[in-house]
């Protein structure tokens, strides 16, 4: 009976492994990592320009070619590739530190904003 489970356990965790990609950073002022990829899932966490996130594989996570699954923190989630870059950007709040702080934006602006830019349609200008 313990051999059975012993069995059970192992083949539950073959091929089940999570790979890590690599480090990459978040380039937009702020954003979200998203449930599932899709720009108007929920938001799990508010991520603000340069910060780390860790790029990973599941092989029980189907990912499309315009999205990266991603760890940060505890989340699990989905950001957009194109918001991705490999080197830690320039950022507004890295530049302008004092004008940033002044702001003083708690949690549910951090939110706002960044679902706002979630939601921002980029590219030209339909007529």
């Amino acid at each position: 009976m313990k051999a059975l489970w012993l069995f059970l356990l192992l083949s539950i965790n073959v091929g089940a492994e999570v790979k890590a990609v690599g480090v990459f950073y978040f380039n937009p002022f702020l954003g979200h990592v998203h449930q599932s990829p899709a720009r108007r899932s929920p938001s799990l966490t508010t991520i603000q320009c340069g910060h780390p996130l860790k790029v990973i594989e599941d092989p029980n996570v189907t990912v499309s070619d315009e999205w990266s699954y991603v760890s940060v923190a505890d989340w699990k989630g989905f950001v957009w590739k194109k918001h991705l870059t490999t080197k830690r950007p320039d950022c507004f709040q890295s530049r302008y530190p004092k004008f940033y702080d002044a702001l003083s934006l708690d949690l549910a602006e951090l939110f706002y904003w960044g679902r706002l830019h979630d939601h921002w349609e980029e590219g030209v200008a339909k007529p």
